[in-house]
């Protein structure tokens, strides 16, 4: 025996099935883009490659962030010119080097759907997070470090009072 649906079930279902079929994707404004910036390769050194001889990949980076970390020239972060050397391996990842700016007064603003406020400590019409590839081809993880520092000190005024700096790791894949 089977369970009979009741009046108000069926007008609930008529009314989404309705609504589903009257909804039209909002048009894009014309000339308008989505988020994407505007990118430059770079050759990269490979730090945790476990052999004697450096192995080198040509990757991708924000142009916004080399100019956010460093203002003269991607060598600065370890980088160098780009090359034919080949795409890292599905998985790999490369050594990163973040950033947050923030402003030391939030301001309200209101939720597109539901209207709540809420306080907002980014930058107003400004990027607010940054994050580029970092790598070290002489001194290892230990040069990294040094080099992420420096930034950091260097890069203190620019964030605000709830920015941050922050590095995350290599994550080397080996593969035949």
């Amino acid at each position: 025996m089977s369970h009979r649906k009741s009046e108000n079930y069926l007008k609930a279902q008529l009314k989404y099935a309705t609504a589903r079929r009257e909804y039209e994707a909002p048009i894009r404004e014309l000339g308008s883009t989505g988020k994407h910036r505007q990118t430059q390769k770079s050759r990269y050194t490979v730090m945790s490659h476990p052999e004697a001889e450096a192995l080198y990949y040509t990757i991708h980076g924000a142009i916004e962030s080399y100019k956010f970390f460093t203002e003269d020239a991607l060598s600065e972060l370890g980088l160098l010119p780009p090359a034919a050397d080949g795409n890292p391996p599905k998985g790999f990842k490369t050594a990163k080097i973040h950033a947050t700016r923030s402003t030391g007064e939030g301001t309200v603003k209101h939720a597109k759907n539901s209207g709540r406020p809420y306080m907002s400590y980014q930058p107003n019409g400004q990027q607010s997070s940054y994050s580029a590839p970092i790598t070290s081809p002489a001194g290892g993880i230990k040069g990294v470090v040094t080099l992420v520092k420096a930034i950091a000190s260097a890069k203190k005024e620019v964030l605000g009072p709830y920015g941050r700096i922050w590095f995350t790791p290599e994550y080397y894949v080996l593969i035949d």
